[in-house]
């Protein structure tokens, strides 16, 4: 059986430190993810009643969407990454895979990024404006339409077509995106072939 598109490769070494680059990259957008908690005003952990917010972000619904896209984003987008870096290092160090396919790699490393942070980032989005309306007095009703109308608009006026519901359709199509990037990850790492060199 033929292996996954050897015709250009790259040293599992190289690819493991473009994963230890892509965590490192993910590492600094979560402190700056982690920045716009720090700001009273947004309401995402306050007590109500101060700087205008009648609650918080983090005990009401939506608001706790934003909490559940940062905590997925530092497990799967930090430690994911991370988690590549080693598979390949080790799989050089303890098992020889040293070659793998350039493009499929880089494939992979791409879709799991885009993947992961578009997910994250529309669930920390519903969580951001759904829970603002909420913290800041607005209803459940209010929060949904919120949620409807300024993240992805509607693409149907029809309430039974899957597309009058945008949030959901993209985080899923993300979501999607980043499975198949670990999948195709994984194909590349159970493909790859010795050092040439060795």
């Amino acid at each position: 059986m033929k292996s996954l598109g050897f015709s250009a490769s790259i040293r599992t070494i190289d690819l493991a430190k473009r994963f230890l680059r892509l965590g490192t990259f993910n590492v600094i957008l979560s402190v700056l993810f982690t920045a716009v908690i720090l700001d009273p005003y947004l309401c995402v952990s306050v007590n109500p009643g101060t700087f205008g917010c009648h609650g918080d972000m983090v005990t009401s619904w939506p608001g706790t969407w934003l909490f559940i896209g940062y905590f997925t984003w530092l497990i799967v987008g930090v430690l994911g990454a991370f988690g590549w870096a080693a598979l390949y290092y080790l799989g050089d160090i303890l098992r020889g895979k040293g070659e793998v396919s350039s493009l499929f790699s880089r494939l992979s490393l791409l879709m799991f990024e885009v993947g992961v942070l578009g997910t994250t980032a529309t669930m920390a989005a519903v969580g951001y404006v759904g829970g603002g309306v909420i913290a800041t007095g607005g209803g459940a009703a209010v929060a949904a339409e919120a949620i409807s109308l300024n993240i992805f608009p509607p693409l149907s006026t029809d309430a039974s077509n899957v597309l009058s519901d945008m949030p959901v359709v993209v985080e899923a199509a993300f979501i999607v995106v980043a499975l198949l990037g670990i999948l195709l990850g994984v194909l590349v790492y159970v493909n790859a072939k010795a050092t040439k060199d060795a």
